[in-house]
């Protein structure tokens, strides 16, 4: 079954990478599978990448960066700490209902050891800077990343994970009740 995404070859190999590895992980991602979604020869694919790996992490980066402009939509820096984060929570619930495919992939990225690398002038990494431990030049409490992300991200995720749709004055006050445990007092 061919890309349904209309554009490029190059967008339909993409698109049929990220498809295959969601369903079936990168391990049984065979190029001449990639070929038969993307509706792309494999002469074309590697006209437009050099390898496996280069379509992984072209999608990794295309995945990467859509979540970022969804993430940050809206958010400008000089927005008060307790109402960015906000924002920004309500942003990351919309953006994980709303592309389910690209969280799996995401998941399953980093922990198949990917490098997750990413430019450290990037808005995202601006943003993540606000908010990490105080300790680190951060708003949010001095505890290691992992608590502070599992608490703020986490959460969030496994709430637009759940098959029922949460109402907004809902997320609104577990988002609330969020920063108020995270936030450096």
């Amino acid at each position: 079954m061919p890309s349904k995404r209309k554009g490029n070859k190059r967008d339909a190999i993409l698109d049929a990478m990220l498809d295959v590895v969601v369903e079936r992980g990168f391990h049984e991602a065979p190029m001449s599978l990639i070929a038969e979604r993307s509706g792309a020869s494999t002469g074309v694919i590697y006209h437009h990448f050099a390898s496996k790996e280069e379509i992984i992490q072209a999608v990794y980066e295309r995945t990467r960066l859509l979540k970022t402009e969804e993430f940050l939509k809206g958010y400008s820096p000089e927005m008060d700490a307790r109402d960015a984060f906000l924002h920004v929570w309500a942003n990351c619930y919309e953006f994980y209902r709303k592309h389910p495919r690209e969280m799996r992939f995401m998941e399953q990225y980093a922990l198949a050891g990917f490098p997750c690398v990413s430019d450290p002038k990037a808005a995202e990494n601006q943003f993540f800077r606000r908010f990490q431990s105080r300790a680190k030049g951060g708003v949010l409490k001095d505890w290691p990343q992992e608590i502070l992300q599992e608490m703020t991200l986490g959460l969030v995720a496994r709430l637009a994970q759940s098959p029922r749709k949460w109402k907004p004055a809902t997320l609104r006050e577990v988002a609330e009740q969020t920063w108020e445990s995270v936030k450096a007092d």
